[in-house]
């Protein structure tokens, strides 16, 4: 399995915003999101200067997206985080996060709506493998998403 990870830009942004509406058909349910009309989810994460979005291909098939947030020189959030269902179970959203970790040094942040347990477990079991344990968890109230859980940490 050949794992690579490139960013999104004008002539491949076609490919992430088709893997984009898979993850928010997945999360539909959780928050409350019908598609309008033609079929479309609304996104909640736009790419733009400062939330650069990021596709893993395994073997050049795309299988799976990221849009990581850049508020500050070395603060980063994981906005959204999505890997195919196809590609699920085999550490490849684990290869994929810890490649975007590497990429960008900084001061982390991931949050997961609740109701995303297994989205919990995932970012846990991939930062105690990236980090030896090394990041902090709390939930609070975020302004968009209501109750959140967060992970912290940073890779100075």
């Amino acid at each position: 399995m050949n794992l690579t990870v490139k960013q999104v830009f004008t002539d491949t942004k076609h490919i992430y915003l088709n893997l984009a509406q898979a993850y928010e058909a997945e999360f539909s349910k959780i928050v409350g999101k019908a598609p309008d009309e033609n079929g479309i989810f609304p996104l909640d994460t736009q790419l733009n200067e400062s939330t650069f979005g990021f596709v893993c291909y395994v073997d050049n098939v795309p299988a799976g997206i990221a849009a990581i947030s850049q508020n500050s020189e070395y603060e980063f959030e994981v906005c959204e985080f999505y890997i195919v269902p196809y590609f699920r179970k085999q550490k490849l959203g684990m290869q994929f996060s810890h490649k975007l970790f590497d990429l960008f040094k900084g001061h982390w942040q991931i949050k997961q709506i609740t109701g995303a347990d297994y989205a919990t477990l995932f970012w846990q079991e991939t930062l105690r493998c990236y980090q030896v344990g090394q990041f902090s968890e709390d939930s609070f109230s975020d302004p968009y998403w209501g109750k959140v859980t967060r992970q912290r940490f940073s890779n100075l």
